[in-house]
């Protein structure tokens, strides 16, 4: 715009305090640092391998050296950068990193999902296949665990459902608190609480499962690193380790729907519920899912 003579500001409109250009905007900025330590990237934004001095050469490295599932992840959060810094500048809105490393995280998330159900549904598996909750196996017991972030709440919340071997509801809990945190963080935290709450019932074989797919990825690939998602992935582990009949799997959002209504609904009691009987929100769920 200056080479075309139109009078504007040199300043960074996210953070009005260094010069903008591609290399600030997407990874020098402090929202964006944060940004991406908020969307569990922060490992990928320090690696010494993608230093280039332009953005495009970062990305490209970005794309030849990380699997598809973190490329794809790093993309969504530049987008969400961008329109940051579009609405920042256009319509003077303003997100907190934390807001938009979660929406990365959750719009990569959704498109995950659509992708891996056409992928399936192309090689002939139906989609009923798909989204089915199964039962474990005997013997065993079954924790489904979800996060909510409830909109205009300010809280983060959890949920969780025990289930034995025939799909019948054993026992549940919610918990919710006064802030929010990133996507990644509230998953991973949800997922150590639901653990020990298993440890405190005396329950040594348990299948976990969860709907996001970053935190199952980082415990079965034992990351490491100082951002606090992974150290809670590094307590996860620790725990697991205790008990070697702990599982943790990845489903989708659709066969972890008990979880989910839990957690959206865990403002209606106390921060703190345990639930010996089966709450009335879930029961249809429950009958659905053991015919």
């Amino acid at each position: 715009l200056l080479e075309r003579r139109v009078k504007c500001t040199l300043n960074c409109p996210v953070c009005d305090e260094e010069i903008e250009d591609e290399l600030h905007i997407f990874f020098r900025c402090a929202v964006a640092r944060d940004s991406w330590s908020a969307a569990g990237l922060s490992s990928v934004l320090h690696n010494a391998t993608y230093q280039q001095t332009n953005a495009m050469n970062r990305i490209f490295a970005v794309c030849g050296n990380e699997s598809s599932d973190t490329v794809g992840r790093v993309a969504m959060l530049l987008w969400c950068i961008w329109d940051n810094r579009n609405d920042k500048l256009w319509n003077d809105n303003v997100q907190l990193p934390r807001q938009i490393g979660r929406h990365a995280f959750d719009a990569w998330n959704d498109w995950y999902s659509v992708h891996k159900l056409q992928s399936n549904n192309v090689s002939g598996t139906t989609e009923a296949d798909l989204v089915r909750w199964e039962k474990p196996a005997l013997d065993w017991v079954k924790c489904n665990v979800d996060v909510a972030f409830v909109s205009g709440s300010g809280r983060t919340s959890m949920g969780l459902c025990f289930r034995d071997s025939s799909g019948h509801f054993m026992a549940g809990m919610t918990q919710w608190q006064q802030t929010v945190i990133s996507s990644v963080e509230g998953e991973a935290c949800a997922l150590l609480l639901t653990m020990e709450e298993a440890r405190h019932r005396g329950l040594d074989r348990v299948q976990f499962e969860s709907d996001s797919k970053v935190l199952i990825e980082a415990i079965h690939m034992k990351r490491s690193g100082n951002s606090e998602f992974l150290s809670i992935v590094h307590d996860i582990l620790n725990l697991m380790s205790s008990f070697i009949n702990f599982e943790v799997k990845f489903v989708r959002r659709q066969t972890n729907l008990i979880a989910h209504t839990l957690a959206r609904v865990a403002n209606s009691w106390a921060s703190f519920h345990r639930f010996e009987n089966i709450p009335f929100c879930i029961e249809r769920l429950v009958f659905n899912e053991m015919q």
